[in-house]
């Protein structure tokens, strides 16, 4: 895991350094979605069916299309929450009229709440994959803002097997 992480801090410093500085800035993202579609070996340990909505804050800052986030979430997880910090790449893919797409990739720790004794454990590692749309504009006294839409895909492992979560979210990005 160390040499991951390790690898991908490399190439998100070699992609930063070399990235055109148009885009540059420092950004903070909010957003809100759905009830997680949990699957894999962990979902049978569960208490009870997954009910509730998920919520992400990211701060972000890039160079070009390329930026580093850092993230907190909140996710339903059987009877409860699980509250999740990662560190993501986010690469992005420019259209026209400030329309665009993007993928998001990272490490996760997360804390399994309520579920945590069902679980086998506190706590669990994980990795993150998200695709998403977004729209960008720049405002006369914000900056940099604009809308985005995602679907991610969680995997983690605990103590009885691996879980994967889906969920898709909306959000807002303002510049700071």
């Amino acid at each position: 895991m160390s040499r991951a992480l390790t690898c991908l801090a490399s190439l998100a410093v070699v992609l930063t350094v070399s990235a055109a500085p148009a885009a540059a800035g420092t950004y903070v993202s909010l957003g809100f979605g759905g009830t997680p579609a949990l699957h894999g070996e962990m979902t049978e340990s569960l208490a009870g069916d997954t009910a509730g909505a998920n919520s992400r804050l990211a701060v972000g800052v890039g160079a070009g299309e390329v930026a580093l986030e850092g993230s907190l979430s909140r996710f339903a997880l059987g009877m409860g929450d699980a509250t999740v910090a990662g560190a993501h790449l986010r690469i992005g893919l420019p259209f026209a009229g400030g329309f665009g797409a993007y993928t998001r990739f990272g490490f996760e720790r997360l804390w399994l709440g309520e579920e945590s004794d069902n679980l086998g454990g506190d706590s669990a590692t994980g990795i993150a994959l998200g695709l998403g749309l977004e729209y960008r504009m720049r405002l006369p006294t914000l900056g940099q803002a604009g809308a985005w839409m995602e679907v991610s895909q969680d995997r983690f492992t605990t103590e009885v097997g691996t879980g994967r979560a889906r969920m898709w979210t909306l959000g807002l990005l303002v510049g700071l």
